[in-house]
């Protein structure tokens, strides 16, 4: 499969809705100034700016190698609850995984703060271990 191309299935998405969804909740949170993240379709997550900030912080002086390295750890976790049952999950792990895996590929992707962050999806591809970008404008 070349480098970008998409996955046949992916795992797992995650997506970072527009500041002008339809949906009140995503509203609702983009207007507490914090981030909304679906995952999967199954659960809408909210990043505090606090921790948006604090985790990007962290993110910016890590390597390439530690970077790719996080990320196929926190993929293959998600991925790996989501495949199982959801339900059963400690949510908190779950968001977290998101949050972490999410936050790197935009580091990883070019993103160079938090606020340069746009609406977007991320798909997992669990047989490469690795997540693939797709910016909406």
């Amino acid at each position: 499969m070349p480098p970008h191309a998409l996955p046949e299935a992916p795992a797992f998405t995650l997506t970072c809705p527009a500041k002008n969804s339809p949906d009140l909740k995503v509203r609702a949170i983009r207007a507490r100034g914090n981030l909304p993240l679906m995952i999967d379709d199954r659960l809408l997550a909210e990043i505090a700016q606090g921790d948006l900030v604090e985790s990007w912080e962290t993110a910016v002086h890590l390597s390439a190698a530690a970077l790719a390295d996080m990320s196929k750890l926190a993929g293959a976790r998600l991925a790996s609850v989501l495949e199982d049952n959801i339900d059963a999950a400690d949510l908190t792990d779950v968001v977290s995984d998101a949050a972490v895996l999410f936050l790197l590929a935009m580091r990883r992707a070019g993103v160079r703060t938090p606020d340069e962050i746009g609406p977007c999806t991320l798909l997992w591809d669990e047989e490469r271990r690795q997540e693939l970008v797709l910016k909406r404008t």
